[in-house]
């Protein structure tokens, strides 16, 4: 990478970092689904109008917005429901701990592709890899085994199944919209998502409308335009600049700024066992990928 790309790289990763603390500030008082909805209803608009800036027209066939639609729903709507939830209902250090377990996302993509659509070769050092990452799961999980009926345990387990989620959608985009600009799925998931959300919204949260913090509302939209809209303009930046597989780096760096700004912000503690938990995972996914993040790429690679 460039000086250049590795700075917006970093940047992604301080971004999408912060955006455990915006959800753990923002859900506080207002509720989570319809945080959501605001979150990509926001971010929608927000892409839009880079879309109508670069004056790139929005497709019109059917087929493809009911596509967009399932990828808003298994790659937004979903996952952030239960990111919002699950950091809700946790207890001490929810956003550190919902960053660890986002960093699962690889590794289930990896399960998820040799199962059903069989793209990757699952060979006995990528199921090591697995499995260790998957050890550190469990590692983090074993305070809250014993404790099942705690809303902190379901907190966890919603943040697990988020991830994979992700997974499920990571796999979906990169079979359906290789050769679409890069920002139509990216704001065909966020509106899509949002409407989806929207009269879940109004009947399961509206007994839980009260006027937001300050702190909620700079959370929310902290979230929405950096988290969300800019992140993804970022995002897709960089694929395209250096490709999918040196983007995915930022993995390695999320959860690390998550941990940070839950002890700035939040004055969350930086537990040994969050440590442990985090480098076997991030270990599972190193292995997984078969190569050491941020290594010197030689030249042939370089220009693949």
């Amino acid at each position: 990478m460039t000086l250049r790309q590795m700075g917006v790289l970093m940047i992604l990763a301080l971004v999408w970092g912060a955006s455990f603390l915006f959800i753990r500030l923002g859900v506080e008082t207002i509720p989570p689904i319809s945080f959501v909805f605001l979150r990509l209803a926001i971010a929608a608009v927000l892409i839009y109008a880079v879309l109508r800036w670069q004056k790139i027209s929005l497709p019109r066939e059917r087929k493809l917005w009911y596509s967009l639609g399932f990828v808003g729903f298994i790659n937004a709507a979903l996952p952030y429901c239960l990111f919002a939830w699950g950091e809700h209902k946790m207890g001490a250090n929810a956003s550190g701990l919902a960053s660890i377990y986002n960093a699962t996302t690889p590794l289930w993509t990896v399960i998820l592709a040799f199962s059903f659509v069989r793209s990757e070769r699952l060979t006995g050092v990528r199921t090591f890899g697995i499995l260790l990452g998957f050890a550190g799961v469990v590692y983090l999980f074993s305070r809250s085994i014993g404790n099942i009926d705690s809303l902190d345990t379901w907190g966890q387990i919603a943040c697990i199944i988020a991830s994979a989620m992700y997974g499920i959608g990571t796999l979906y985009v990169r079979r359906t919209f290789g050769g679409l600009p890069a920002l139509i799925p990216a704001f065909g998931q966020m509106v899509s998502g949002a409407l989806m959300l929207l009269p879940i919204a109004i009947v399961v949260d509206h007994n839980s409308w009260q006027t937001p913090s300050l702190v909620s509302l700079g959370s929310l939209f902290g979230l929405a335009i950096l988290g969300t809209a800019i992140a993804q303009i970022l995002y897709f930046w960089l694929v395209k600049q250096v490709g999918a597989a040196r983007t995915s780096q930022v993995t390695y760096i999320l959860p690390i700024f998550a941990i940070f700004w839950g002890w700035l912000f939040l004055n969350e503690a930086i537990r040994s066992d969050m440590l442990i938990g985090l480098c076997l995972i991030l270990l599972g996914v190193i292995i997984v990928n078969g190569k050491w993040p941020f290594r010197r790429q030689s030249v042939a690679a370089s220009s693949s």
